[in-house]
């Protein structure tokens, strides 16, 4: 066998064995990247107040689960949605989904989430005051035809900081 056949098989097989660890991590990057953008167009929805738009992310048998084990439908948040009045733009609001990890599993995904919140607020003092709330959870959604829905939510986490001082934390 000549030297460079051999070294060529060696090249070709590291090369696999690359694309083999490579293609993983590309794929959950990827499917992080899709599931972002499913909770910003939701997000997106429930702040517009349009129904049509969140039903179209929602599964209608969608139930989210929260700290204190007490459990809503997706009609039930669409309707407390539709009672909210609108908010005038506050710049100071921010407001992301942040995926942690997405594990795709034929038509199923597990997702790892954390929504995480903050802006300006005055309080009881009549000081102004930087609020952030991190609120976490683990999502499974469905593929059903081109889209992907989410079926259920379980928070397991919350934080809330005034002025990055911890005042209410629970789970993880």
């Amino acid at each position: 066998m000549s030297f460079a056949f051999r070294h060529t098989g060696l090249f070709a097989g590291a090369l696999l064995a690359s694309i083999a660890v490579v293609a993983p991590a590309q794929a959950q990057d990827d499917a992080k990247a899709m599931f972002e953008a499913r909770y910003a167009a939701l997000r997106a929805a429930m702040t517009a107040h349009d129904v049509a738009a969140a039903g179209k992310i929602l599964a209608p048998e969608y139930q989210m689960t929260d700290l204190r084990g007490e459990t809503r439908t997706g009609a039930e948040m669409i309707e407390r949605m539709g009672k909210m009045a609108a908010r005038a733009p506050d710049p100071s609001r921010k407001v992301e989904n942040k995926v942690l990890s997405a594990v795709i599993n034929g038509s199923s995904a597990t997702v790892e989430q954390q929504l995480v919140g903050g802006g300006k607020r005055v309080g009881d003092d009549g000081a102004e005051h930087t609020m952030e709330m991190v609120m976490s959870s683990t999502d499974t959604w469905a593929k059903r035809g081109d889209a992907w829905l989410l079926v259920k939510s379980v928070q397991t986490g919350m934080t809330v900081k005034r002025d990055g001082e911890v005042f209410f934390s629970e789970g993880k």
